[in-house]
């Protein structure tokens, strides 16, 4: 936990029902040397995924989700989408960064494929992430901009260059790592794998890094809720026959008549109806908690 002074304690939850996440302002009671957590204050969000065994929380309170892709290797639409639903469901700004643009062919492979989520409205950025030491005099990153004044959580799959994003932004990112990961292993307390740095003096920004995932549940997510999280979907499904429609077979469903005309502006692809039926089968046969 960090003190309005700046300061860093360990604390640890009363009771197990007090749970807490990174980003989390928190009630709390020193002890000694560390301090005990009381209560959690009201979240304006919380963002998180959840399979058919766990729920696995990233950060509360944020402003936006950087959700990190790569050229190479060929990044998951399917997870992509995965992530920006969940970010949609708790009205969190999601923006989406493709990294290793120094891979021309790669690179434009990828970018062309993302044009479908800037046409929804999404915030697309290139990058070129190389570490600060191969940079020379250059401190300016093209992240800058975007970051300033906000709390970001930055997400994405193993290789997309996350580490290599938060140490380019947090000089001193890899020293606080290490200290706060030896004050946590100190007797039963693991690290933790979720962290918190500010990227400028005046503390007006923050980042958090996140550990890399290969799944994104969304059992937290009724099915019948998909279409409304997803822009292109809906967009058109407000003109359904059927106030309950599925989008899957019912007439008159104007999500189908929109997938069969796809080639117009407000068409959906066949790649995103098919993530949408996969997910709406996979919701629909899991309990939600």
């Amino acid at each position: 936990m960090e003190t309005n002074d700046g300061r860093r304690i360990l604390c640890h939850p009363r009771g197990k029902k007090n749970q807490t996440v990174v980003g989390d302002r928190v009630q709390w009671q020193a002890s000694q040397d560390e301090g005990t957590i009381e209560a959690v204050e009201p979240r304006r969000n919380l963002f998180y995924r959840q399979d058919e065994l766990r729920t696995k929380s990233f950060a509360a309170n944020l402003d936006q989700v950087l959700i990190l892709l790569a050229a190479e290797p060929e990044f998951s639409e399917s997870q992509l989408v995965r992530a920006l639903i969940a970010a949609e469901a708790q009205h969190i700004t999601p923006i989406i960064a493709l990294n290793k643009r120094d891979l021309v062919a790669p690179f434009d492979r990828a970018w062309q494929r993302l044009q479908t989520y800037s046409a929804m409205g999404y915030s697309l950025v290139p990058l070129a992430l190389k570490p600060r030491s191969d940079l020379g005099g250059d401190d300016s990153h093209p992240l800058d901009a975007v970051l300033a004044g906000k709390t970001t959580l930055v997400l994405g799959p193993s290789g997309a260059g996350k580490s290599t994003l938060i140490n380019r932004l947090v000089p001193n990112a890899q020293v606080l790592t290490n200290a706060i990961s030896t004050a946590l292993n100190s007797g039963k307390h693991t690290t933790t794998s979720t962290t918190w740095y500010w990227v400028d003096r005046e503390k007006t920004t923050a980042v958090i890094d996140s550990p890399g995932f290969q799944e994104f549940g969304l059992h937290h997510i009724e099915a019948m809720q998909l279409a409304s999280l997803m822009p292109d979907f809906a967009a058109v499904a407000t003109a359904c026959k059927f106030y309950n429609c599925s989008h899957l077979h019912e007439p008159g469903c104007s999500v189908i008549s929109a997938l069969k005309s796809s080639s117009d502006a407000h068409g959906i692809s066949a790649n995103r109806y098919k993530i949408y039926s996969d997910l709406f089968a996979e919701l629909s046969q899991q309990p939600h908690y």
